[in-house]
């Protein structure tokens, strides 16, 4: 087992290379806008053909408002955690980070 880290900083360059950088905040804030709400259910079940064919829509206008509905609800919990408890905010960000976007571009 490794030593604990000695500080908050030492913890982030363990995790984040690099540091925490504005592109892993966007990809915490777009992975948790979207995940585990509305595009996960329309994610689920079996595969079909007509998905591959690119003349086809592949959601109804309503599920398109939903997504954008919901995504927007998460985000503004996210800002408005940002601005009323940015303590809370970036560690729950870097957590849900290191927890779904690990292999993401940074």
């Amino acid at each position: 087992m490794s030593p604990a880290p000695e500080s908050v900083e030492q913890v982030i360059e363990q995790f984040f290379p690099g540091g925490f950088t504005v592109r892993d905040e966007a990809n915490a804030l777009a992975a948790w806008a979207f995940r585990n709400g509305p595009l996960e259910d329309l994610h689920a079940g079996e595969h079909s053909p007509l998905l591959e064919d690119k003349r086809y829509s592949r959601i109804t206008d309503q599920e398109m408002k939903e997504l954008m509905l919901s995504a927007c609800k998460q985000m503004e919990r996210l800002l408005r955690m940002k601005q009323d408890n940015p303590d809370v905010y970036w560690l729950k960000l870097m957590e849900y980070a290191h927890s779904y976007c690990r292999d993401w571009q940074r």
